[in-house]
């Protein structure tokens, strides 16, 4: 009598693996925790440049919280939003780097808990747990560049990181409405949509796509009352952004994106790859195929242990991949392993949408395919060039979630398909993700290893590079006498932060994406109008933009006008550093009345 077997679903899209019973839901939670709590721990105080970007977002609000408007007494070209909440923090808990940082924080707990919570339901708890701790190992606190800032704790721009929470809040909480939640699912969806138009450019795109996904299910199930109430309540931040600050302060970056005149700047166009695109697309290729070679060989092996027991074969593929960094241990060839990352998004999304298509998704695969949607709108401004250093530090880490979690639940279900070992290959994955991850920590070490110098005190204490010791110069060069305007050219506003001196006028940043923004000529007429008490001489490699020095291939007017009324009276400099801060006093101050 044949005995009759229950089958077991396999196949890319079988239930995903399921974390044993006796492993409570909690430890999740307490694994990324204590993986955030300790990237947060060995990283402490080295997360900020001392003079590149950060100086702005502290900058900017502090003004504010003293009652400054953006984009009348601060010239701004992003949205309000994130300014102003930071000043708001500043108002309530007084300025400080480590305030920034504790708010950073909690929306990095944030957008971890949800991207966990939008790629669980789908791929299971082990997929959605390292996806996790990939994203906190190596995109929260990285460095992977000379220049600090480019990390959830203080990132280059609050915009980029508070647009990409909220766009991510309003993808989860219209796959909530979708699978039968109330009608204040969409309310909290319009709401952070809304929101995230008032940070960016780049998220608030991605999270349009993303609960675009869900409009079909919106037309179908909740009709035109469903479609108001959602576009009602993404209006309303909107409509009360402009009645407080006005239609330009409103708009935010959006003009300068539909002008297009400063992605045309080389720096951009090499961050997006198309610089030199088909080198770009070469490498992205090279990068697939050495990730596709290392999956086959790990589908082989399973394939040929298949008539074996234990925990032998798992442990040994393991050992022997986490032992490559032995043999291989140049960390930086890593930071080219995200290359194919749009290609596998897109591919992830495919899958996703043919489920859904096909009415053979389980509850939660619309919500997945929204956040893969979201990860490839945000990949468009790394399209050929993804990576965790520069932008990627955000514009990367939604994508590589859902590749992370797909991979971690659907190869192991194919190698169960075809015959093969799936623990095999669910081992190997996650020696790979762990290698993957130690070394982008490896280069974050090393940079963190030459922040030997201390700056600012109290809630603004950070640490530094060598450079950090000329800017300390220069802070207590600047508080004798206690001047009441400072100007740091072409950028250094950290210096007016933490000295709390004021700049003169309402630029602060004289960069060549700022001189298209606001005009050379502008810049002269404000000082004109209202000349800083002293200026300090900053030096800045600009080549990247495919510009010469400021004042030679930019910046000409505000450098003559400069250079006609200012003379040098001090250069800051310290033993074994090539860097010099040049400190411009009034031609009254320097040669007497």
């Amino acid at each position: 009598m044949l005995k009759r077997h229950r089958k077991r679903p396999n196949g890319p899209h079988a239930a995903a693996p399921q974390s044993p019973a006796r492993v409570p839901g909690w430890v999740d939670a307490a694994v990324l925790l204590a993986i955030g709590l300790g990237m947060l721990a060995f990283t402490w105080r080295g997360w900020a440049d001392p003079l590149v970007d950060f100086g702005r977002e502290l900058y900017v609000p502090w003004r504010l919280a003293t009652g400054d408007r953006l984009f009348t007494d601060i010239a701004w070209f992003n949205g309000p939003l994130s300014q102003y909440w930071n000043a708001a923090l500043f108002r309530v808990f007084g300025p400080g780097l480590s305030v920034l940082a504790a708010s950073n924080a909690a929306v990095l707990a944030v957008t971890v808990t949800l991207l966990y919570g939008l790629t669980r339901p789908v791929w299971g708890r082990l997929a959605a747990t390292s996806a996790g701790a990939a994203g906190l190992t190596v995109f929260a606190f990285g460095q992977y560049l000379s220049t600090a800032n480019f990390n959830w704790i203080t990132p280059y721009s609050h915009e980029l990181t508070h647009g990409i929470a909220l766009a991510l809040v309003a993808v989860a909480a219209m796959g909530h409405w979708a699978r039968g939640g109330r009608t204040a699912s969409l309310v909290v969806a319009g709401l952070s949509l809304g929101m995230a138009f008032l940070t960016k450019p780049e998220p608030f795109a991605a999270g349009l796509a993303g609960v675009g996904v869900f409009l079909p299910t919106l037309a179908r199930v909740g009709g035109a009352r469903a479609a108001l109430v959602l576009l009602t309540s993404a209006l309303f931040p909107v409509a009360v952004s402009w009645g407080l600050l006005g239609a330009h302060a409103t708009v935010g970056g959006w003009p300068a994106v539909l002008a297009g005149e400063v992605s045309t700047l080389p720096f951009y166009r090499s961050g997006m790859g198309i610089d030199r695109p088909w080198l770009r697309l070469g490498m992205m290729l090279a990068w697939s195929a050495l990730w596709t070679g290392a999956a086959g060989a790990l589908f082989v092996i399973a394939r040929a242990t298949r008539h074996t027991d234990g925990r032998v074969a798992p442990l040994a593929v393991a050992t022997i991949i986490l032992t490559t960094p032995l043999l291989f241990p140049d960390p930086w060839a890593w930071l080219g392993a995200l290359r194919p990352l749009p290609l596998a998004t897109l591919g992830v999304a495919v899958g996703l949408a043919t489920r859904v298509f096909r009415g053979r998704g389980r509850a939660g695969t619309l919500d997945a395919l929204a956040l893969a949607v979201f990860g490839l709108v945000l990949l468009a401004k790394r399209l050929l060039n993804a990576s965790a250093a520069h932008y990627g530090f955000a514009l990367a880490l939604p994508a590589t979630c859902v590749v992370t979690a797909a991979a971690l639940a659907w190869l192991p279900s194919v190698a169960d398909r075809f015959g093969g070992r799936s623990d095999v290959i669910r081992a190997g994955l996650l020696a790979l993700l762990t290698v993957f991850a130690f070394q982008h920590v490896a280069i974050t070490a090393r940079w963190h290893a030459i922040k030997t110098e201390q700056l600012g005190v109290g809630a603004d204490a950070m640490k530094t590079d060598p450079r950090g010791a000329v800017v300390r110069r220069a802070i207590d060069r600047v508080g004798l006498p206690d001047p009441a305007s400072l100007a740091v050219l072409p950028e250094g506003v950290m210096i007016n932060y933490l000295t709390r001196v004021p700049a003169p006028t309402q630029y602060i940043n004289f960069m060549p994406p700022e001189e298209i923004l606001f005009g050379d000529a502008a810049w002269a007429a404000a000082f004109a109008t209202s000349p800083p008490d002293v200026i300090l001489s900053v030096p800045k490699d600009v080549s990247e933009y495919g510009r010469g020095p400021f004042g030679i291939g930019y910046g000409v007017e505000l450098y003559e006008w400069i250079a006609a009324r200012y003379r040098s009276s001090e250069v800051l400099r310290m033993e074994n550093i090539s860097f010099e801060i040049d400190v411009l006093l009034p031609l009254t101050s320097v040669d007497g009345p």
